[in-house]
């Protein structure tokens, strides 16, 4: 245990050094082995020269050719599969390859058909020539691969990468033909009975230097992303380090080290193609593979029944539920349509629907019945939604549908319930009405005959009776008028809301004018409203801020309105005793009452009538208070005039 806690702090630093010492062995390896390639070779070349494979360069003609075809060949599949492959690149590290390719395939082409023995083109087929062609093309396939690893992750658009095209496209056309035209414009690189030069040396380790350095920078990639076509393209680069050396090391073209090179040049092209497909066409397709098995499964498992459908209306999948439903597998009703499995006025009402979705370009919901070949009847929601590829053509719909028919059954429950609830309710308040009056009525009766006999306690008993009778008749009152606010007429009519606000003002004159209360009023906004229902809800607000009137000034109330967006702001503030805030929400339900009825009267259901009224009508209401200075009440409702 000590040695763990000895040894635990350095940890990180550990890592570190073991994360610094992978970083430069994967730098140093692709150097160290060309250095030690290129020492072999040179030991080599001291004890046993090479022997010259082909006495006639005529003889290595067609060796040559067929090797340089194939690297031809292999260079254009490269930019094939780069440039079909340049939108999913994110790094463009393909499109990059695919340039390179582009520009050595033409550079390697030109020193084809340079090389002595073919055919004069543009100028006098020489060794020299093809060399300096031979160049162009190593230093395009360096530069290709240096950018392909070095390239940061951007954007870039489809005119932007034709310009980049045309471009690479134009500099390769520029050298080639300076190459086929005017080689004297190029240094010599090779003199015939003396062999290369030092440039063509040089210029060989310079590229070499490069491939090795690309080579190394992909090992580092590997070592972080393990990606094998990274460490393919080490390979690749290496090998091309490889034949540079090998080609500074032959004295005449037909020697062993220029066909070695040749050779190396095609393996190297070979792995580069290899790596290109592999993470361009082969990838793509297996990540693709991955997402369908995982699309399949996860729509296997879900109970919804799940489809797809063409323009045409044929059936290009579905899952296992829906499978379930028309009684056949997925593979038999690929490219048929409903008419395979369901009767002729179903089959038309479904055709008829996805032609709905279709046209209407968006998401569409209807409810239907179907029949199980089991003989199960089920209700279901459908939503069927049209799908366009990336130009907005349509390619046909997919459609889901939802078992609704218990969720219906409840609703339905749940509703007559509700209705049944209300009709209780507003009965029992309609009802109770009379035998509370009958109450209070010989109540005050009883005391009117028999007060004096009964004794001063019994009228007190009596007067409490009454008080409580009609309290019960106000309260049963208020909450029938509660249960009939959301059976008024579904559609709201244009309505003056100024208008209204006067006759629930007019209403309440009486206790305004008791109260000295003084009303400040803007211009309200015409809307579509319940008009007894609105001035039903000014008058609640309004007599409250009355009722709750501070008794050291007199009632202050302010009516404003104002739009916000496609709803209207109402407020009502006063001056009046005020509301804690932990009462802001309690106040809105039935029955609440914060002050004892020997101080102030009331049933307790206005502001709940108040929230159910701006409810039915779409809106929401709140309350914001300071205790002694006095309340706002807000409101909104929608703007449907």
């Amino acid at each position: 245990m000590a040695s763990v806690l000895f040894f635990e702090p350095w940890e990180p630093d550990v890592r570190k050094q073991i994360t610094r010492f992978e970083t430069l062995s994967s730098l140093a390896t692709p150097p160290l082995l060309l250095l030690a390639a290129a020492a072999v070779c040179g030991l080599a070349v001291r004890i046993t020269p090479p022997g010259q494979l082909f006495a006639d360069p005529k003889d290595y003609l067609p060796v040559h050719s067929i090797l340089e075809l194939l690297s031809i060949a292999v260079s254009l599949m490269v930019f094939s599969l780069g440039w079909a492959a340049r939108r999913a690149d994110k790094s463009h590290r393909n499109l990059i390859l695919g340039l390179a390719a582009l520009a050595t395939a033409a550079m390697d082409m030109a020193h084809t058909f340079s090389f002595p023995g073919m055919p004069d083109l543009f100028s006098p087929s020489s060794t020299e020539k093809g060399i300096n062609l031979w160049l162009l093309g190593r230093l395009a396939t360096a530069v290709g691969l240096i950018l392909a690893v070095t390239t940061v992750e951007r954007q870039w658009s489809d005119a932007k990468r034709r310009w980049w095209l045309g471009a690479i496209g134009l500099l390769t056309s520029a050298l080639v033909l300076a190459g086929l035209f005017r080689p004297d414009w190029f240094p010599r690189t090779f003199i015939p009975g003396s062999g290369l030069t030092g440039l063509k040396i040089g210029a060989e380790y310079v590229l070499a230097a490069a491939y090795v350095t690309a080579s190394s920078l992909l090992c580092l990639q590997f070592r972080r992303s393990g990606d094998r076509n990274d460490l393919k393209l080490a390979g690749a680069a290496w090998i091309l380090g490889l034949t540079g050396v090998l080609l500074t090391l032959y004295a005449d073209t037909g020697d062993l080290f220029n066909l070695a090179g040749h050779v190396g040049k095609a393996c190297a092209y070979i792995l580069i193609y290899d790596a290109l497909f592999a993470s361009g066409v082969q990838a793509p397709y297996d990540a693709l593979a991955q997402e369908r098995a995982l699309l399949r499964a996860l729509m296997d498992s879900v109970p919804d029944l799940i489809f797809f459908k063409d323009a045409e209306s044929r059936y290009l999948g579905y899952n296992r539920a829906f499978a379930t439903y028309c009684g056949r597998p997925e593979t038999e009703m690929v490219g048929k349509t409903d008419n395979e499995f369901a009767p002729p006025d179903i089959a038309a009402f479904y055709r008829a629907k996805d032609r709905e979705a279709m046209a209407a370009g968006r998401p569409t919901c209807n409810e239907e019945w179907i029949d199980y070949p089991d003989g199960r009847r089920v209700l279901l929601e459908t939503v069927k939604a049209p799908v366009h590829d990336d130009k907005e053509t349509l390619l046909g719909m997919v459609g889901i549908s939802r078992d609704i028919t218990g969720r219906k059954t409840a609703e339905e429950k749940l509703r007559r319930a509700h209705y049944d609830l209300e009709m209780v309710t507003a009965v029992a308040a309609h009802d109770l009405q009379e035998p509370a009056r009958t109450i209070a009525s010989f109540l005050q009766l009883l005391q009117m005959r028999y007060g004096d006999r009964l004794g001063e306690d019994a009228d007190q008993y009596i007067a409490y009776a009454v008080e409580g009778a009609h309290r019960m008749r106000a309260q049963l009152s208020g909450l029938l008028d509660y249960t009939l606010i959301d059976r008024g007429d579904p559609v709201f009519p244009t309505v003056e809301t100024g208008t209204v606000l006067a006759e629930a003002l007019e209403n309440l004159k009486p206790s305004l004018d008791e109260a000295k209360a003084v009303v400040v009023r803007d211009s309200l906004p015409t809307l579509n409203a319940d008009a007894a229902q609105l001035r039903a809800l000014f008058q609640h607000l309004l007599g409250n801020a009355v009722k709750f009137h501070h008794p050291e000034r007199k009632p202050e109330i302010t009516v404003k309105a104002s739009r916000h967006g496609d709803y209207w702001e109402f407020s009502v503030s006063d001056n009046g005793i005020g509301i804690d805030q932990e009462y802001w929400d309690k106040i809105f339900m039935v029955f609440q009452r914060l002050h004892p009825l020997n101080r102030y009267e009331g049933t307790g259901i206005g502001l709940a009538i108040c929230r159910k009224i701006v409810e039915r009508h779409g809106g929401r209401i709140r309350v914001v208070s300071v205790p002694g200075e006095g309340s706002t009440f807000i409101f909104t409702l929608p703007d449907r005039a």
